[in-house]
């Protein structure tokens, strides 16, 4: 019996790698299949959490959102009439409970359940409730005061029907917020400002928060007696901004500058006026200026519920 030839030394070490070659390949193959599929299977598990997470999110805003009907309603409606059920949105649903906890403040729950089953529930406690229903508006009078500070001047200026405006003088004007009930909410703060001759091209003004008390004595070099500073101490940031061209008037929204004042988070010292761009001037009437002419801050407020 005839046996099979041996293979030469070389011929079986290629073999041997070949097979080795092979054996490398294909648990390659095996590994990047194995990782292909367990990123495929992670992806699908991540869209369902990123889809779960979204959902409890819903729900958590639908809760907020209810919380804020519940007060937003009582307020309108003074707590006479207290909402129970709402639909937002197709397949959520939203149950919100109301409870007078002392005179005027409520306490407000709400439960909200999104169509794929998200649950949450949101609870304030308590809650001051104003009558939105029934509003009022004032021209704060109480302290005014308003004057310029002018670099090249050492007298102050409160007594000029004008207030001028120009890369070394700024305005300053005060109103304090006694006027406004106590226990009220501060719903709009609009001022008026009316121009005192054309500035011809557009002037820039910003409006600032004053950061130090001063009187209508007030200086380029000094707010008040025994107290320096250059040209007003105010907090870098605009509250308000406007453009100037013609003899008209301006109305600037300070709602959050008088919020602010009347709920003591800011101490009220006023706000000043200045041109942040050199070489220019704009006038304003003053409050020494006829009535119609001179700057006004009106304030629109509501009290608490009874």
């Amino acid at each position: 019996m005839s046996r099979a030839p041996m293979l030469s030394n070389p011929v079986r070490a290629r073999r041997r790698e070949s097979g080795v070659l092979a054996l490398t390949v294909a648990l390659l193959l095996a590994v990047m299949a194995a990782a292909a599929f367990g990123m495929h299977r992670a992806a699908g598990m991540d869209v369902q959490a990123v889809s779960a997470e979204y959902d409890r999110r819903s729900a958590a805003y639908l809760a907020e959102a209810g919380v804020a009907a519940g007060k937003w309603y009582n307020q309108i409606k003074c707590g006479n009439a207290v909402p129970s059920a709402f639909s937002l949105v197709p397949g959520a649903t939203l149950n919100i409970n109301v409870a007078k906890v002392a005179p005027h403040q409520i306490a407000v729950s709400a439960t909200a359940t999104t169509a794929a089953g998200s649950t949450s529930t949101l609870v304030r406690n308590p809650i001051d409730i104003y009558n939105l229903g029934s509003t009022e508006q004032k021209a704060l009078g109480g302290g005014v005061r308003d004057t310029y500070i002018d670099a090249s001047l050492t007298a102050p200026k409160n007594t000029d029907t004008s207030l001028v405006l120009s890369s070394q003088s700024n305005a300053l004007l005060f109103w304090d917020t006694k006027d406004i009930p106590k226990d009220s909410m501060v719903l709009s703060a609009f001022l008026t400002l009316v121009q005192n001759g054309s500035s011809g091209e557009k002037r820039t003004v910003n409006l600032h928060r004053v950061t130090t008390q001063w009187d209508d004595k007030a200086t380029w070099t000094t707010p008040r007696p025994g107290v320096a500073w250059n040209g007003g101490d105010y907090d870098p940031q605009v509250i308000a901004s406007f453009d100037a061209r013609s003899d008209s008037s301006y109305t600037l929204d300070l709602t959050a500058l008088v919020s602010a004042w009347y709920n003591g988070t800011q101490p009220v010292y006023g706000m000043l006026l200045r041109l942040p761009n050199p070489g220019q001037g704009v006038t304003f009437y003053s409050r020494e200026a006829p009535t119609v002419q001179e700057p006004a801050l009106n304030v629109t407020f509501s009290k608490l519920c009874p």
